[in-house]
């Protein structure tokens, strides 16, 4: 599985960005207005893998992954990537997660997340260096 370290600028695929739209809508309860596709293209650091997308700023990081990847991909190689060029970069990362994403939560745990606490109804973990 390939995948591409890409960052200000870059266009998302098409289903990626529908994924984040439908994340808006359900979780946030938010219509994704017109210009935050390019505001996200041009103000978001993008690492595209096959089948989805890490959108990150600073050690803060989200994940999207279109519904006919979900669970058939190669996570663990794409995602301990991605987080050792980001631990590299900081000394702790970090996610922000709905209490009602058991898919995604039991994924940040799974790769050694660790809950610190609650802000704004999501439940906040973090990934220290070592």
């Amino acid at each position: 599985m390939q995948s591409t370290s890409v960052c200000l600028g870059v266009r998302l695929p098409d289903d990626v960005w529908q994924v984040i739209v439908d994340y808006l809508l359900k979780y946030r309860n938010i219509v994704a207005p017109d210009g935050l596709r390019e505001w996200t293209e041009n103000n978001l650091d993008i690492t595209l893998f096959d089948g989805g997308a890490f959108l990150s700023h600073q050690n803060e990081f989200d994940l999207f992954v279109v519904p006919e990847k979900r669970g058939k991909w190669r996570i663990r190689s794409v995602f301990n990537g991605f987080l050792n060029d980001m631990l590299e970069k900081h000394q702790k990362i970090v996610v922000k997660i709905y209490p009602d994403n058991a898919p995604s939560l039991r994924l940040a745990k799974g790769f050694g997340f660790t809950e610190v606490g609650r802000e704004n109804g999501m439940i906040r973990l973090e990934k220290q260096h070592g």
